[in-house]
C-alpha cells in the first residue's frame, strides 16, 4: 500500500527537526513537493500543477497561502535546477519567508535551507494547501 499525502506529510513534520545538513535539507524539500504533487495532481485536468495551485488559492481569496505556495515552490524548483528562470524570479520578490543568496558562492547555494525553518515551513505550506484542496473537494460533493 502507498502512503496518502497525509502520511508524508505527517512524517515529514517528524523529520523536520532531524534533518541538519543542507544537502539532506534539500532532498527531502524536492522529495516532498514531487510526492505532493503526484499525489494532488488529480485536482487539476493537466499542466503545470504548482502554477494551477497558486492561481485557484488567489481566485479564492487565498492570497496568503497562495503566495506561500509559489515562492516555496519556486525555491524548490531552484534547489532541484540550479540557476534560471526560477532563480531570477526569486530575486525580485520582496520579503521572502527565506534567504536566497546573490550572488550564490555555489549552484547548491542558491537557496538557505539552513536558516528559518525552511523545511517545517514548506510542510506546513503545503499540509495547509492539502487542507483546502480536500475541503474545497468535499464542499463540491
Amino acid at each position: 500500500m502507498s502512503a496518502t499525502i497525509t502520511d508524508l506529510l505527517d512524517a515529514a513534520h517528524k523529520s523536520a527537526e532531524t534533518l541538519t545538513k543542507p544537502a539532506q535539507i534539500e532532498a527531502a524539500c524536492v522529495e516532498l513537493a514531487a510526492a505532493f504533487e503526484a499525489r494532488m495532481q488529480h485536482h487539476f485536468k493537466r499542466g503545470p500543477f504548482y502554477k494551477k495551485l497558486h492561481k485557484l488559492l488567489i481566485e479564492s481569496g487565498n492570497t496568503d497561502l497562495g503566495t506561500k505556495v509559489h515562492q516555496y515552490a519556486t525555491a524548490v524548483s531552484v534547489i532541484k535546477h540550479g540557476p534560471g528562470a526560477s532563480y531570477r524570479e526569486l530575486k525580485t520578490i520582496a520579503d521572502l519567508p527565506f534567504d536566497i543568496r546573490v550572488p550564490a558562492a555555489e549552484p547548491h547555494t542558491l537557496v538557505d535551507v539552513t536558516t528559518g525553518n525552511f523545511f517545517a515551513n514548506l510542510v506546513e505550506t503545503l499540509e495547509q494547501a492539502h487542507n483546502f484542496l480536500e475541503n474545497r473537494e468535499t464542499s463540491a460533493s
